[in-house]
């Protein structure tokens, strides 16, 4: 009983929703075509889960993600210390991620797709230049906030510049990282969605495209929630590791 009003208490915003959707329907406010009951999208949701179709598309889907995530991790952290660390290599890049945040990069994947084609080399390459913005950002700034007084304990100490890089600054900024990660992780599965929609022919936003052009909307809801879920658990599997590594 506890773990069911504590499930309550967690998940109030969304049965709240679900509550005034279900509402809605039996109100009969909007056209039930458009907006079907939960009973008749859990049905859907049920039949796209039991379906290899939903599965090899959110697996198609998932190696996007991945793959720009961790490039944009990678690189993103290199561009964020570095610009914390050198003064010559902050006023040379910041004036690009100043400027160049506000800018959607998806507006740039007519070009990407010109030159790479319409294949996943493109969408990984926007949901890399999606992730990197806050990731360098959080990095850079998390870096710049680490404490000094325990730069110079770690000195007093004896620690060499090494030391002091792998013992003290990373383990200091390593907090701001994992905020810019969790900032970048559902970015890149909404670009991902985004640009499968706009242009392919596999991947969760293609099968969205797909369902909705069949006017299905139970299936495109169900398919939303679906989408919905695959963001979910990867929040959780990277709040996993954050809890993990970063426990302070």
């Amino acid at each position: 009983m506890r773990a069911v009003l504590n499930f309550a208490i967690k998940y109030q915003a969304l049965i709240l929703i679900a509550v005034l959707w279900q509402v809605f329907y039996l109100l009969k406010l909007f056209p039930e075509k458009l907006f079907p009951s939960l009973f008749t999208i859990g049905a859907s949701f049920i039949e796209l889960a039991s379906s290899m179709e939903l599965w090899e598309n959110i697996f198609v889907t998932l190696q996007r993600v991945l793959m720009g995530f961790f490039l944009a991790a990678i690189v993103g952290i290199v561009i964020g210390i570095l610009m914390s660390r050198s003064n010559f290599i902050d006023n040379v890049m910041q004036p690009i991620f100043t400027a160049g945040y506000p800018i959607p990069r998806v507006a740039l994947y007519p070009i990407v797709v010109l030159l790479f084609g319409l294949g996943s080399t493109s969408k990984v390459i926007i949901i890399f230049l999606e992730c990197l913005f806050p990731i360098v950002v959080n990095t850079y700034y998390g870096a710049q906030r680490v404490n000094k007084l325990h730069i110079w304990s770690g000195q007093n100490m004896g620690a060499n510049d090494r030391q002091l890089f792998w013992r003290v600054f990373i383990p200091g900024t390593m907090p701001a990282i994992f905020t810019g990660f969790r900032i970048a992780l559902p970015i890149a599965v909404v670009i991902a969605v985004l640009t499968e929609m706009i242009s392919s022919n596999n991947g969760i936003g293609y099968l969205l495209t797909y369902l909705s052009a069949s006017l299905a909307q139970s299936k495109v809801l169900a398919a939303i929630i679906a989408i919905s879920m695959f963001g979910y658990i990867l929040d959780r599997i990277l709040l996993a590791i954050r809890n993990k590594f970063v426990y302070w």
